[in-house]
């Protein structure tokens, strides 16, 4: 395993791998290549439980760069990884428990939105066992630990995701966040963490920690990379008991205040970060 590094190192972000695969001078095949060769390099710091193959990975960027309109879509090549807890078809979830993975015969719908705007999946990122822990040394797999070195502790339950963002492996990651589960690690790795709102994201195709107050979060590393994969990811799934549309969202007009007193009027619209 490579040395620690003291603090995060943040690859290269969404906007600029779009924009690297829109003018030409990368491609996903060129970004697919690129990761591998970053997780190889590390080898098994408890970043990954799995990874898809690097020829796997290379074959699945090939395909997207021969879909239809395939530069048009939004997250054209841009890979991710996701959280062990969340089903990826024909890969095992293990939860951190190797006594109790199986095989998912279906794709998480959050997963799948991914997957359906151009991105590339990469594995499965490592877990406090169960999504139970803040600490993210709960795993019988290699303990991850924080970018910032000195045996710190990564945080969890996430801590896979984060240091895949942190360690400039992939743009963003996919988590969960329960009780902190996806905001502690990205604090502890020096990466964004977003919790959204229960029911903006489905949770089907997560294994639940608490089936009523689990959220699928994202991280990456920056707000503008957690936005953009966010407009992609949000949706109603009529699956999902909690899930619900989206909200008014705010865009920066100026805040005016309301004739009543005690009162603010805000210019609100369907878009961007909101509640």
């Amino acid at each position: 395993m490579a040395d620690v590094a003291h603090g995060p190192s943040i690859g290269p972000s969404v906007a600029e791998i779009l924009a690297s695969h829109a003018s030409g001078t990368g491609c996903p095949t060129k970004t697919a290549a690129r990761v591998a060769d970053a997780i190889a390099a590390r080898g098994d710091d408890g970043t990954w439980l799995s990874t898809v193959p690097r020829e796997q990975l290379l074959a699945a960027a090939e395909e997207i760069e021969k879909r239809p309109g395939a530069r048009t879509l939004p997250l054209y090549g841009v890979p991710f990884g996701v959280k062990d807890s969340i089903d990826v078809e024909g890969v095992a979830t293990t939860l951190a428990c190797p006594d109790y993975a199986y095989v998912a015969t279906a794709t998480a719908p959050v997963v799948q939105r991914l997957l359906d705007a151009g991105a590339l999946y990469v594995g499965k990122t490592n877990l406090d066992q169960f999504a139970t822990g803040l600490n993210g040394t709960r795993t019988p797999y290699t303990i991850p630990r924080s970018v910032y070195g000195g045996d710190l502790i990564s945080g969890g339950s996430s801590s896979g995701s984060a240091l895949a963002v942190a360690l400039g492996q992939v743009p963003f990651a996919v988590a969960t966040d329960t009780a902190g589960s996806g905001r502690v690690p990205a604090a502890l790795n020096g990466v964004v963490g977003f919790k959204p709102s229960r029911g903006l994201i489905s949770t089907v195709g997560l294994v639940p920690a608490c089936k009523s107050l689990d959220c699928i979060s994202l991280m990456a590393g920056s707000i503008d990379d957690v936005d953009r994969v966010f407009d992609v990811v949000a949706g109603r799934d009529d699956r999902d008991a909690w899930s619900r549309d989206r909200g008014p969202g705010y865009r920066g007009a100026p805040i005016e205040a309301d004739r009543r007193p005690g009162h603010i009027r805000a210019h609100l619209d369907s878009g961007r970060i909101r509640a």
